[in-house]
Protein backbone atom coordinates (compact mmCIF):
# COMPACT_ATOMS: atom_id res chain seq x y z
CA UNK A 1 0.00 0.00 0.00
CA UNK A 2 0.97 3.67 -1.04
CA UNK A 3 0.05 6.40 1.19
CA UNK A 4 -1.32 9.02 -0.22
CA UNK A 5 0.11 11.42 2.53
CA UNK A 6 3.06 10.21 4.36
CA UNK A 7 2.94 9.65 8.47
CA UNK A 8 5.38 10.81 10.49
CA UNK A 9 7.68 9.00 13.27
CA UNK A 10 8.56 9.89 15.99
CA UNK A 11 10.24 8.90 19.45
CA UNK A 12 11.49 5.61 18.63
CA UNK A 13 12.35 4.01 22.22
CA UNK A 14 12.89 0.65 23.69
CA UNK A 15 14.28 -1.18 26.47
CA UNK A 16 17.36 -3.34 25.65
CA UNK A 17 16.35 -6.80 24.88
CA UNK A 18 17.41 -9.43 27.21
CA UNK A 19 17.87 -13.56 27.10
CA UNK A 20 15.00 -15.63 28.42
CA UNK A 21 14.43 -15.56 32.30
CA UNK A 22 17.40 -13.25 32.77
CA UNK A 23 17.72 -9.46 32.93
CA UNK A 24 14.06 -8.44 32.25
CA UNK A 25 12.20 -11.76 33.42
CA UNK A 26 10.84 -9.83 36.09
CA UNK A 27 8.80 -8.18 33.76
CA UNK A 28 5.49 -9.24 31.84
CA UNK A 29 5.06 -7.82 28.60
CA UNK A 30 2.49 -5.13 28.82
CA UNK A 31 4.72 -4.08 32.16
CA UNK A 32 7.87 -3.48 29.26
CA UNK A 33 5.69 -1.39 27.39
CA UNK A 34 4.29 0.41 30.01
CA UNK A 35 8.00 1.36 30.36
CA UNK A 36 8.19 2.46 26.89
CA UNK A 37 5.06 4.32 27.22
CA UNK A 38 6.05 6.05 30.24
CA UNK A 39 9.66 6.79 28.70
CA UNK A 40 7.97 8.38 25.45
CA UNK A 41 5.64 10.59 27.10
CA UNK A 42 8.32 11.91 29.79
CA UNK A 43 11.15 12.62 27.23
CA UNK A 44 8.57 13.91 24.28
CA UNK A 45 6.79 16.43 26.98
CA UNK A 46 3.81 15.87 25.20
CA UNK A 47 0.35 16.34 26.74
CA UNK A 48 -1.50 12.82 27.49
CA UNK A 49 -4.59 14.16 26.37
CA UNK A 50 -3.74 14.50 22.55
CA UNK A 51 -2.76 10.72 22.48
CA UNK A 52 -5.95 9.32 20.69
CA UNK A 53 -5.05 5.69 20.54
CA UNK A 54 -2.52 3.08 21.74
CA UNK A 55 -1.96 0.00 20.12
CA UNK A 56 -0.08 -3.00 21.05
CA UNK A 57 1.57 -5.29 18.59
CA UNK A 58 2.72 -8.46 20.95
CA UNK A 59 2.47 -12.16 19.67
CA UNK A 60 1.34 -14.02 22.28
CA UNK A 61 -0.41 -11.85 24.74
CA UNK A 62 -0.62 -12.65 28.64
CA UNK A 63 -3.31 -9.76 29.50
CA UNK A 64 -6.64 -8.85 28.37
CA UNK A 65 -5.82 -6.25 25.39
CA UNK A 66 -2.18 -4.92 26.86
CA UNK A 67 -3.13 -1.82 24.90
CA UNK A 68 -6.20 -0.82 27.29
CA UNK A 69 -4.18 -2.22 30.41
CA UNK A 70 -1.17 -0.03 29.49
CA UNK A 71 -2.99 2.94 28.47
CA UNK A 72 -5.14 2.98 32.05
CA UNK A 73 -1.75 1.85 33.85
CA UNK A 74 -0.44 5.28 32.40
CA UNK A 75 -3.75 7.22 33.13
CA UNK A 76 -4.56 7.86 29.46
CA UNK A 77 -8.46 9.29 29.33
CA UNK A 78 -11.06 7.05 29.45
CA UNK A 79 -12.00 7.83 26.00
CA UNK A 80 -8.90 6.89 24.40
CA UNK A 81 -8.98 4.09 22.31
CA UNK A 82 -6.98 0.40 22.64
CA UNK A 83 -6.50 -2.84 20.62
CA UNK A 84 -3.97 -5.09 21.00
CA UNK A 85 -3.08 -6.95 17.61
CA UNK A 86 -1.03 -10.76 17.22
CA UNK A 87 0.78 -11.18 13.80
CA UNK A 88 3.21 -13.38 15.24
CA UNK A 89 7.10 -11.91 14.51
CA UNK A 90 5.41 -8.99 12.78
CA UNK A 91 2.77 -7.72 15.17
CA UNK A 92 4.91 -4.35 16.09
CA UNK A 93 5.32 -3.74 11.89
CA UNK A 94 1.51 -4.29 11.97
CA UNK A 95 0.82 -2.24 14.66
CA UNK A 96 2.72 0.51 12.91
CA UNK A 97 0.42 -0.23 9.74
CA UNK A 98 -2.54 -0.05 11.74
CA UNK A 99 -1.66 3.22 13.43
CA UNK A 100 -1.15 4.77 9.89
CA UNK A 101 -4.38 3.07 8.48
CA UNK A 102 -6.22 4.72 11.55
CA UNK A 103 -4.60 8.28 10.38
CA UNK A 104 -5.62 7.91 6.84
CA UNK A 105 -8.99 7.10 7.75
CA UNK A 106 -9.02 10.29 10.16
CA UNK A 107 -9.93 7.88 12.98
CA UNK A 108 -7.33 9.83 14.49
CA UNK A 109 -4.16 12.17 14.05
CA UNK A 110 -1.76 10.67 16.97
CA UNK A 111 -0.98 7.12 18.21
CA UNK A 112 1.09 5.93 20.95
CA UNK A 113 2.25 2.29 19.09
CA UNK A 114 4.24 -0.57 21.25
CA UNK A 115 5.59 -3.65 20.65
CA UNK A 116 6.33 -6.20 23.25
CA UNK A 117 7.07 -9.64 24.41
CA UNK A 118 8.27 -11.10 27.13
CA UNK A 119 8.77 -14.81 26.16
CA UNK A 120 9.70 -15.20 30.03
CA UNK A 121 6.25 -14.88 30.93
CA UNK A 122 4.92 -17.23 28.34
CA UNK A 123 3.19 -19.74 30.51
CA UNK A 124 3.56 -23.40 30.72
CA UNK A 125 -0.66 -24.38 30.70
CA UNK A 126 -2.61 -28.24 31.10
CA UNK A 127 -4.36 -28.41 27.68
CA UNK A 128 -7.90 -30.72 27.78
CA UNK A 129 -8.23 -30.57 31.66
CA UNK A 130 -11.60 -29.17 31.67
CA UNK A 131 -12.69 -31.98 29.49
CA UNK A 132 -11.75 -34.68 32.02
CA UNK A 133 -14.01 -34.98 34.83
CA UNK A 134 -11.19 -35.80 36.93
CA UNK A 135 -9.34 -32.66 36.00
CA UNK A 136 -11.96 -30.19 35.38
CA UNK A 137 -11.79 -27.82 38.22
CA UNK A 138 -8.10 -26.16 39.63
CA UNK A 139 -8.53 -27.80 42.64
CA UNK A 140 -8.92 -31.53 40.95
CA UNK A 141 -6.15 -31.01 38.18
CA UNK A 142 -3.57 -30.27 41.95
CA UNK A 143 -4.89 -33.20 43.06
CA UNK A 144 -3.60 -35.05 39.41
CA UNK A 145 -1.03 -33.30 39.08
CA UNK A 146 1.75 -34.45 38.37
CA UNK A 147 1.65 -38.27 38.35
CA UNK A 148 -2.09 -38.70 37.96
CA UNK A 149 -2.97 -36.80 34.62
CA UNK A 150 -5.58 -38.70 32.49
CA UNK A 151 -4.98 -40.05 28.89
CA UNK A 152 -5.24 -36.73 26.93
CA UNK A 153 -4.69 -34.22 29.40
CA UNK A 154 -1.14 -33.11 29.09
CA UNK A 155 1.13 -30.05 30.30
CA UNK A 156 2.50 -27.81 27.49
CA UNK A 157 5.04 -25.11 26.70
CA UNK A 158 2.97 -22.37 25.14
CA UNK A 159 6.74 -20.73 23.79
CA UNK A 160 7.45 -23.90 22.26
CA UNK A 161 3.80 -24.23 20.90
CA UNK A 162 4.24 -20.56 19.42
CA UNK A 163 7.32 -21.82 17.37
CA UNK A 164 5.33 -24.39 15.47
CA UNK A 165 1.41 -23.91 15.83
CA UNK A 166 1.07 -28.32 15.08
CA UNK A 167 -1.68 -28.08 12.79
CA UNK A 168 -0.21 -26.77 9.83
CA UNK A 169 3.39 -25.91 10.20
CA UNK A 170 6.54 -27.13 11.20
CA UNK A 171 8.79 -25.53 14.15
CA UNK A 172 10.24 -22.27 12.66
CA UNK A 173 14.13 -23.76 12.79
CA UNK A 174 12.52 -26.13 10.24
CA UNK A 175 11.11 -24.04 8.12
CA UNK A 176 14.69 -22.08 8.13
CA UNK A 177 16.64 -25.37 7.66
CA UNK A 178 14.25 -26.10 4.59
CA UNK A 179 14.98 -22.73 2.95
CA UNK A 180 18.45 -23.59 3.47
CA UNK A 181 18.77 -26.75 1.97
CA UNK A 182 15.93 -25.39 -0.95
CA UNK A 183 18.65 -22.62 -1.91
CA UNK A 184 21.93 -24.23 -1.51
CA UNK A 185 22.70 -21.73 0.88
CA UNK A 186 25.72 -23.02 3.19
CA UNK A 187 26.55 -23.27 6.53
CA UNK A 188 29.58 -20.56 6.06
CA UNK A 189 27.17 -18.18 4.16
CA UNK A 190 24.96 -18.55 7.33
CA UNK A 191 27.76 -18.05 9.71
CA UNK A 192 29.16 -14.90 7.88
CA UNK A 193 25.57 -13.19 8.26
CA UNK A 194 25.79 -14.03 12.15
CA UNK A 195 29.20 -13.55 12.65
CA UNK A 196 28.51 -9.93 11.05
CA UNK A 197 25.31 -9.68 13.24
CA UNK A 198 27.27 -9.91 16.29
CA UNK A 199 30.28 -7.67 15.51
CA UNK A 200 27.96 -5.01 13.55
CA UNK A 201 25.69 -4.85 16.89
CA UNK A 202 28.37 -4.63 19.16
CA UNK A 203 30.47 -2.40 17.61
CA UNK A 204 27.43 -0.17 17.32
CA UNK A 205 26.64 -0.50 20.95
CA UNK A 206 30.41 -0.01 22.56
CA UNK A 207 30.43 3.42 19.91
CA UNK A 208 27.04 4.12 21.56
CA UNK A 209 25.31 4.46 18.65
CA UNK A 210 21.77 2.81 20.20
CA UNK A 211 21.68 4.96 23.45
CA UNK A 212 19.95 7.46 21.42
CA UNK A 213 16.85 4.91 21.85
CA UNK A 214 17.43 2.62 24.73
CA UNK A 215 15.50 3.02 27.79
CA UNK A 216 17.72 1.68 31.37
CA UNK A 217 15.97 -0.72 33.50
CA UNK A 218 16.05 -2.37 36.55
CA UNK A 219 16.95 -5.45 36.68
CA UNK A 220 15.13 -6.00 40.49
CA UNK A 221 18.32 -7.09 41.98
CA UNK A 222 19.81 -3.71 42.92
CA UNK A 223 21.45 -3.71 39.09
CA UNK A 224 20.23 -2.10 35.60
CA UNK A 225 20.49 -3.25 32.19
CA UNK A 226 21.37 -0.50 29.61
CA UNK A 227 22.16 -2.26 26.62
CA UNK A 228 21.26 -5.59 24.48
CA UNK A 229 22.16 -8.44 26.89
CA UNK A 230 23.06 -10.86 23.96
CA UNK A 231 24.96 -8.65 22.02
CA UNK A 232 27.28 -8.06 25.55
CA UNK A 233 27.48 -11.81 25.89
CA UNK A 234 28.77 -12.45 22.82
CA UNK A 235 31.59 -10.64 22.35
CA UNK A 236 33.99 -13.28 23.24
CA UNK A 237 32.65 -14.87 19.77
CA UNK A 238 33.10 -11.27 18.15
CA UNK A 239 36.62 -11.88 19.34
CA UNK A 240 37.45 -15.81 18.16
CA UNK A 241 34.96 -16.19 15.22
CA UNK A 242 36.59 -19.81 15.06
CA UNK A 243 33.63 -20.51 17.42
CA UNK A 244 31.00 -20.16 15.11
CA UNK A 245 31.91 -23.24 12.88
CA UNK A 246 32.13 -25.12 16.53
CA UNK A 247 28.58 -24.43 17.39
CA UNK A 248 25.80 -27.48 17.83
CA UNK A 249 23.94 -27.96 14.85
CA UNK A 250 20.25 -28.33 15.34
CA UNK A 251 19.58 -30.72 13.18
CA UNK A 252 23.07 -32.92 13.44
CA UNK A 253 23.85 -33.81 16.73
CA UNK A 254 23.99 -36.39 19.09
CA UNK A 255 19.74 -36.31 19.55
CA UNK A 256 19.05 -35.53 15.87
CA UNK A 257 21.22 -37.41 12.97
CA UNK A 258 21.03 -35.50 9.75
CA UNK A 259 20.28 -38.33 7.37
CA UNK A 260 16.66 -38.34 9.09
CA UNK A 261 15.72 -34.49 8.22
CA UNK A 262 15.29 -35.17 4.52
CA UNK A 263 13.82 -38.07 4.74
CA UNK A 264 11.13 -36.50 7.76
CA UNK A 265 10.23 -33.37 5.60
CA UNK A 266 10.59 -35.03 2.39
CA UNK A 267 7.43 -33.00 1.28
CA UNK A 268 9.47 -29.63 0.99
CA UNK A 269 12.97 -30.73 1.29
CA UNK A 270 13.68 -30.48 -2.81
CA UNK A 271 17.62 -30.60 -2.65
CA UNK A 272 19.80 -31.82 -0.15
CA UNK A 273 23.45 -30.25 0.72
CA UNK A 274 24.09 -31.13 4.46
CA UNK A 275 22.79 -29.14 8.03
CA UNK A 276 23.34 -25.21 8.36
CA UNK A 277 20.98 -24.34 11.02
CA UNK A 278 23.54 -23.86 14.46
CA UNK A 279 22.42 -22.42 18.04
CA UNK A 280 25.08 -19.26 16.79
CA UNK A 281 23.33 -18.26 13.69
CA UNK A 282 19.51 -18.34 15.06
CA UNK A 283 18.14 -15.64 16.86
CA UNK A 284 18.03 -15.61 20.80
CA UNK A 285 15.08 -16.24 23.01
CA UNK A 286 14.41 -12.67 24.59
CA UNK A 287 12.24 -10.30 25.99
CA UNK A 288 12.06 -6.44 25.42
CA UNK A 289 9.61 -4.11 24.33
CA UNK A 290 10.04 -1.15 21.67
CA UNK A 291 7.42 2.50 20.66
CA UNK A 292 6.74 5.17 18.53
CA UNK A 293 4.13 8.16 18.52
CA UNK A 294 2.73 7.68 15.01
CA UNK A 295 0.95 10.61 13.65
CA UNK A 296 0.55 13.26 10.76
CA UNK A 297 3.43 15.74 10.21
CA UNK A 298 1.30 18.49 11.22
CA UNK A 299 0.32 17.07 14.13
CA UNK A 300 4.13 16.17 14.88
CA UNK A 301 4.59 20.09 14.48
CA UNK A 302 1.52 21.15 16.43
CA UNK A 303 3.16 19.14 19.27
CA UNK A 304 7.14 20.32 18.83
CA UNK A 305 8.18 16.39 17.53
CA UNK A 306 10.98 15.60 15.93
CA UNK A 307 9.93 13.51 12.75
CA UNK A 308 12.64 11.00 12.56
CA UNK A 309 10.86 9.43 9.64
CA UNK A 310 7.94 9.27 6.97
CA UNK A 311 6.28 6.25 6.55
CA UNK A 312 5.65 6.18 2.84
CA UNK A 313 4.37 2.38 2.30
CA UNK A 314 3.98 -0.92 3.55
CA UNK A 315 2.89 -4.52 2.39
CA UNK A 316 1.88 -7.52 4.31
CA UNK A 317 1.87 -11.05 2.66
CA UNK A 318 1.41 -14.51 3.23
CA UNK A 319 3.21 -17.83 1.81
CA UNK A 320 3.38 -21.30 2.58
CA UNK A 321 4.04 -21.46 6.50
CA UNK A 322 6.44 -24.32 6.30
CA UNK A 323 8.87 -22.02 4.02
CA UNK A 324 8.12 -19.03 5.82
CA UNK A 325 11.35 -17.31 5.87
CA UNK A 326 10.75 -16.52 2.39
CA UNK A 327 7.72 -14.40 2.59
CA UNK A 328 10.12 -11.51 3.31
CA UNK A 329 11.28 -11.76 -0.36
CA UNK A 330 7.23 -11.69 -1.18
CA UNK A 331 6.32 -8.60 0.77
CA UNK A 332 9.32 -6.97 0.05
CA UNK A 333 8.48 -7.07 -4.05
CA UNK A 334 4.97 -6.17 -3.59
CA UNK A 335 5.90 -2.66 -1.89
CA UNK A 336 8.15 -2.34 -5.01
CA UNK A 337 5.63 -2.91 -7.21
CA UNK A 338 3.09 -0.77 -5.10
CA UNK A 339 5.38 1.74 -4.83
CA UNK A 340 6.52 1.58 -8.26
CA UNK A 341 10.27 1.86 -7.25
CA UNK A 342 13.33 -0.74 -8.17
CA UNK A 343 15.03 -2.59 -5.04
CA UNK A 344 18.34 -0.42 -6.16
CA UNK A 345 16.90 2.80 -5.48
CA UNK A 346 16.78 1.61 -1.86
CA UNK A 347 19.63 2.85 0.15
CA UNK A 348 19.60 0.35 3.61
CA UNK A 349 18.03 -2.94 4.16
CA UNK A 350 16.85 -3.96 7.40
CA UNK A 351 15.62 -7.88 7.31
CA UNK A 352 14.85 -9.68 10.67
CA UNK A 353 17.21 -12.51 11.13
CA UNK A 354 14.98 -15.08 12.97
CA UNK A 355 17.25 -17.33 11.15
CA UNK A 356 20.36 -16.53 8.90
CA UNK A 357 18.67 -18.69 6.79
CA UNK A 358 15.79 -16.76 6.98
CA UNK A 359 17.25 -13.57 6.05
CA UNK A 360 19.75 -14.95 3.41
CA UNK A 361 17.37 -16.75 1.25
CA UNK A 362 14.49 -14.03 0.95
CA UNK A 363 17.70 -12.14 -0.17
CA UNK A 364 18.78 -14.72 -2.68
CA UNK A 365 15.17 -14.21 -3.98
CA UNK A 366 14.85 -11.17 -3.75
CA UNK A 367 18.36 -11.00 -6.17
CA UNK A 368 16.82 -13.80 -8.52
CA UNK A 369 14.03 -11.45 -9.35
CA UNK A 370 15.71 -8.15 -9.10
CA UNK A 371 19.23 -8.58 -9.75
CA UNK A 372 19.72 -6.98 -6.49
CA UNK A 373 23.76 -7.88 -5.34
CA UNK A 374 22.38 -8.68 -1.93
CA UNK A 375 26.08 -10.18 -0.99
CA UNK A 376 27.57 -7.14 -2.60
CA UNK A 377 25.17 -4.56 -0.75
CA UNK A 378 25.74 -6.81 2.63
CA UNK A 379 29.35 -6.44 2.73
CA UNK A 380 28.91 -2.62 2.13
CA UNK A 381 26.75 -2.08 4.83
CA UNK A 382 23.93 -1.06 3.24
CA UNK A 383 21.90 -4.86 4.60
CA UNK A 384 21.73 -4.61 8.59
CA UNK A 385 25.06 -2.10 8.97
CA UNK A 386 24.57 -2.17 12.84
CA UNK A 387 23.48 -5.64 13.24
CA UNK A 388 20.06 -7.99 13.35
CA UNK A 389 18.04 -10.62 15.64
CA UNK A 390 20.67 -12.89 15.56
CA UNK A 391 22.90 -10.71 17.76
CA UNK A 392 20.04 -7.89 19.22
CA UNK A 393 17.42 -10.22 20.14
CA UNK A 394 14.30 -11.31 18.85
CA UNK A 395 10.84 -10.71 21.46
CA UNK A 396 8.42 -11.19 18.92
CA UNK A 397 6.03 -8.57 18.99
CA UNK A 398 9.09 -6.08 19.64
CA UNK A 399 11.35 -6.42 16.75
CA UNK A 400 9.11 -4.80 13.93
CA UNK A 401 9.16 -1.51 16.19
CA UNK A 402 13.04 -2.05 16.64
CA UNK A 403 13.44 -2.44 12.78
CA UNK A 404 12.12 1.04 12.44
CA UNK A 405 14.52 2.75 15.13
CA UNK A 406 17.20 1.13 13.30
CA UNK A 407 16.37 2.67 10.31
CA UNK A 408 15.92 6.14 12.08
CA UNK A 409 19.57 5.16 13.16
CA UNK A 410 20.88 4.13 9.52
CA UNK A 411 19.30 8.08 8.78
CA UNK A 412 21.63 9.48 11.53
CA UNK A 413 24.30 7.38 10.54
CA UNK A 414 25.14 8.38 7.11
CA UNK A 415 23.12 11.77 5.43
CA UNK A 416 23.16 10.15 2.28
CA UNK A 417 20.91 7.66 3.39
CA UNK A 418 17.21 8.65 2.05
CA UNK A 419 14.93 5.48 2.47
CA UNK A 420 15.30 2.26 4.33
CA UNK A 421 13.33 -0.83 3.83
CA UNK A 422 12.31 -2.74 6.53
CA UNK A 423 10.81 -6.19 6.36
CA UNK A 424 10.17 -9.16 8.68
CA UNK A 425 8.95 -13.19 8.51
CA UNK A 426 7.01 -14.44 11.19
CA UNK A 427 5.74 -18.10 12.09
CA UNK A 428 2.51 -18.99 10.23
CA UNK A 429 4.04 -17.52 6.98
CA UNK A 430 2.80 -14.20 6.87
CA UNK A 431 5.41 -11.14 6.47
CA UNK A 432 6.35 -7.49 6.03
CA UNK A 433 7.76 -4.72 4.81
CA UNK A 434 7.92 -1.34 4.88
CA UNK A 435 9.33 1.95 3.24
CA UNK A 436 10.91 4.22 5.13
CA UNK A 437 11.85 7.93 4.40
CA UNK A 438 14.07 10.77 5.76
CA UNK A 439 11.88 13.70 6.72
Amino acid sequence: MKLKNKVAICAARRTPFAQIGKALGKYPAHHLGKLVAEDIIKTTGIDKNKIDGVIVGEGFSAAPNSARVIANLIGLRDETTAITLAQNCVSGMEAVAEAARRITLNEGELFLVIGEESQTAMPFVVKNARLDKKTSTLEKLKKALPDNLPDGVEIRDTLEDGLGDGETSFGMQVTAEILAQNYELSRETSDKIAFESFKRALEATEAGKYDKFMIEVSTGDGETIKADEAVLLRKGLVENPDRMGRAMLLFDNPHSKWDEFPKKYSKYVKKSHGPTVSIFNASPRSDGAAGVLVCTPEKAKELGLKVEALLSGWRMKGVDPNLMGIGQAEATLGLLEDMQIKMDDIDVVEIHEAFAATAGTALMEIEKRTGYNWQKKFDEKKINPHGGSIAIGHPFGATGVRLVANAIMDFDADPANKSVLITACAHGGIAGSMLLERP
